[in-house]
């Protein structure tokens, strides 16, 4: 009885461990692809910063995508301290 109940708590636990595993693998490349935007944001505000001084939606733009990246960059430090 004792070996049963033993039996199903190391396969309950192997399962969870699994799971975990599965869930921060996918946390991972979730963070990379994250990483690899911010990059190509941080080239379009590059590029956007002298502009934004003539068109007032590039200006909005550039809020915007600051914001989100701001936002993206707190997911990060969180997900990375996983």
């Amino acid at each position: 009885m004792a070996e049963s109940a033993v039996s199903f708590a190391v396969e309950r636990i192997g399962d969870t461990i699994l799971q975990k595993a599965i869930f921060l693998k996918g946390v991972h490349e979730q963070v990379d692809r994250m990483q690899r935007e911010l990059k190509r944001m941080q080239c379009f505000l590059k590029d956007a910063d002298a502009k934004q001084q003539e068109d007032e939606r590039v200006r909005n733009w550039v809020s915007e995508i600051r914001d989100v990246a701001y936002d993206a960059e707190d997911a990060i430090d969180a997900l990375s301290s996983m």
